[in-house]
């Protein structure tokens, strides 16, 4: 019995060991792999949708910015900058524009600016959920409901210089109660005719080096009437910062005045703001469209109709309303369309007819800081004061001194997107790295080249700069335009030095690879800080910019085109090989690629998933970094982390934005720790 017994009890404790050990296998079993989702991607740019609404009949050019792009210097002038925008683009016949763009992804705010006749410019947007709208006339109205402009005549008591002659009252900021009812229409053709004369801000804008014959020395303007009209006075545009006066008289056509004091000055506008710079609440009294219905003074009273025999002229008071006690004051300049009425006799007024002959559009000239003397407005670009003129009779009116506008349109014009950056390499892969992610780090930029017309890509212009090389290896650099078909590129031209990699096999592109891959040096210490320019011509009419927009993370625009349109990589030891390509997380190699690296180290990337480049450590191999540069300023460029130092300590932030998918601390690359950066 005791026999059986200790075997039953051997049998039970067998039994117990064998189910412990099967629990434990359960209880210890490797963890689930992750998702692909569940990988972070380590670039830092994001798609934003862009609602845009002019309300104008005709296209407009507009650029977006991660600042405001224009600013005021001494002299009040407006400048623009010459950073690059974060997106140009182009609306629809309409002044319509929706659509998906790529920014950084650390973006709160952009600033949307159009040079063209009829847009508000610049204005601040905020990012709100991923999109930014803007619509001009819901803008236009708000502005005017906040400042109280009312069509109705008001006794405002407000004070006028002494010796003119207004039309009716104005508001606190300047805008005259007797706008006519609903704006006024321009054809679009006019309004790009011009604009191409009225240049606005940047660039050079000086009239002298665009259209002399305007502003020649025998050139004087005169507007005679010789039929009875009514004329309407619509605003343009001003591109000038001083709170301006603009207004008319009028004289006998035989009878030219030579002293101020023998004609009556009529205010037509009190104050002329459109462009809204630094202050937005001095800005934007008049907008584009608006109009005043000029009267004529028969020296009694005003009528509607000026009579055969009379002429027209125009002056601007320098700097005249104040804001303040909303009066216009007489102590500054005026500047006259009569020349002999100017100090220096000097240019202040261009005028401009169409083919008809009809006299359409003048523009003043404001400043008095040009050189070599005060008043040489050659140098202007007389936009300071634009408006549109409307005769109930163009046959009426005869002219001297005007010319005619030049015949310009959109038509065939390029503009192009500029995408920069900042590409890190680490180089230990698949083996565990430093992550100091200085192995190779390189500038790139993107131009994408398209019609305003179609929207289709021209040609793309890509440069790379390799600015740090923190590798033991001899390692080479390329990218690939993965998801472009071959066919679909004419033809690429790289510029590069001399410098050539042996893997191009002296063709425009890599041989034997599914898509256009370009491979720019074999060894990059030969290669830091050289500029290696590649021009890419694209079939035409084939593509819309989106399938070039590099590192676009928009779930919509994949399902259409390729992420990875823009896939750079390092060839690692490319002395020994070319079979061992480091990319961005999750970026697939090229064909070149030899696969059995995947899966050995730390590398856990599942290629049959289309899974590349992630480690167990959730660490980049590659990393993009949008809109900044290579340097040594805090706060602006990307500081290289010290050799061996991982980017987890030389930017404290680093790890926050990774672990959070980029939702925290997106400008984690402001924040370097100083000791473990390059900063010199």
């Amino acid at each position: 019995m005791q026999t059986n017994n200790f075997k039953s009890l051997s049998m039970g404790v067998l039994c117990a060991l064998s189910l412990a050990s099967c629990m434990e296998k359960d209880l210890y079993q490797a963890p689930e792999e992750k998702t692909a989702d569940e990988y972070f991607g380590f670039t830092t740019s994001s798609s934003c949708t862009v609602d845009l609404n002019y309300g104008l009949n005709y296209q407009v050019v507009f650029e977006l910015y991660a600042e405001n792009p224009l600013s005021e210097d001494k002299d009040g002038n407006i400048i623009k900058t010459k950073e690059e925008p974060v997106y140009r683009g182009a609306t629809d016949k309409k002044g319509i524009f929706n659509d998906f763009i790529s920014i950084p992804s650390y973006l709160t705010e952009l600033y949307l600016y159009s040079d063209y006749l009829g847009t508000v410019s610049p204005i601040q947007l905020q990012i709100t959920n991923g999109k930014v709208s803007f619509d001009q006339q819901a803008f236009i109205q708000s502005k005017r409901n906040a400042k109280g402009t009312s069509r109705g005549v008001t006794n405002s008591g407000y004070k006028y210089p002494e010796g003119f002659q207004v039309l009716g009252e104005w508001n606190e900021i300047g805008c005259p109660t007797y706008l006519s009812s609903t704006p006024t229409e321009i054809d679009g053709q006019l309004m790009y005719n011009i604009r191409e004369v009225f240049i606005k801000p940047g660039g050079s804008a000086a009239m002298e080096d665009y259209y002399p014959e305007y502003i020649g020395d025998n050139v004087n303007i005169e507007i005679n009437v010789k039929k009875p009209t009514e004329i309407g006075l619509v605003m343009l545009s001003s591109t000038g910062t001083k709170q301006n006066t603009v207004g008319y008289f009028t004289y006998p056509t035989d009878q030219k005045p030579t002293d101020i004091s023998q004609v009556t000055p009529i205010i037509a506008y009190p104050r002329i703001s459109t462009a809204v710079c630094n202050s937005s609440s001095t800005a934007g009294s008049m907008y584009t469209g608006d109009r005043v219905e000029l009267k004529y003074w028969d020296g009694t009273k005003f009528v509607n109709e000026f009579p055969a025999g009379v002429s027209i002229a125009w002056f601007l008071i320098e700097s005249s309303y104040n804001q303040g006690t909303k009066e216009i004051m007489n102590n500054k300049r005026t500047f006259y369309s009569i020349r002999d009425l100017n100090k220096s006799k000097e240019h202040r007024t261009i005028a401009l007819k169409n083919k008809s002959g009809e006299v359409v559009a003048f523009g003043m000239e404001d400043a008095t800081n040009f050189e070599p003397t005060g008043d040489n407005t050659r140098k202007g670009n007389f936009g300071d004061a634009v408006f549109y003129l409307d005769f109930s009779d163009g046959s009426a009116i005869e002219t001297g001194g005007v010319e005619e506008l030049p015949d310009k349109s959109i038509d065939n014009k390029e503009i192009y997107n500029s995408f920069k950056g900042v590409l890190s390499f680490e180089d230990f892969w698949p083996s565990k790295g430093d992550y100091d992610m200085n192995d190779m780090i390189v500038e790139y930029k993107r131009e994408i080249y398209k019609s305003v017309l179609t929207s289709k890509v021209v040609k793309v212009i890509d440069t790379f700069v390799p600015k740090h090389d923190g590798a033991n290896w001899q390692n080479g650099f390329g990218y690939q335009l993965t998801g472009i078909a071959n066919s679909d590129i004419k033809k690429i031209t790289v510029e590069s030095g001399g410098i050539v990699s042996q893997f191009m096999e002296g063709q425009d592109r890599e041989p034997g690879q599914n898509y256009p891959t370009i491979i720019l040096f074999d060894n990059q210490k030969a290669a830091i800080n050289k500029t290696f320019t590649v021009t890419i011509d694209v079939a035409q009419e084939r593509f819309t910019e989106t399938a070039f927009t590099p590192f676009f993370n928009n779930k919509f625009w994949e399902q259409t085109y390729s992420k990875f349109n823009m896939n750079p990589f390092i060839i690692i030891s490319a002395n020994t090989g070319r079979d061992k390509e480091a990319h961005i997380v999750k970026f697939p190699p090229t064909s070149k690629m030899n696969f059995s690296y995947f899966g050995t180290g730390s590398d856990v990337s599942r290629p049959d998933e289309g899974l590349y480049y992630v480690n167990n450590e959730n660490m980049p191999t590659g990393l993009q970094i949008s809109g900044i540069s290579v340097g040594t300023k805090r706060g602006t460029d990307f500081l290289v982390p010290v050799e061996t130092t991982s980017i987890l300590e030389a930017y404290p932030k680093f790890g926050d934005w990774a672990s959070s998918f980029g939702a925290s601390n997106p400008y984690w690359w402001k924040d370097p720790d100083n000791s473990k950066v390059i900063t010199q």
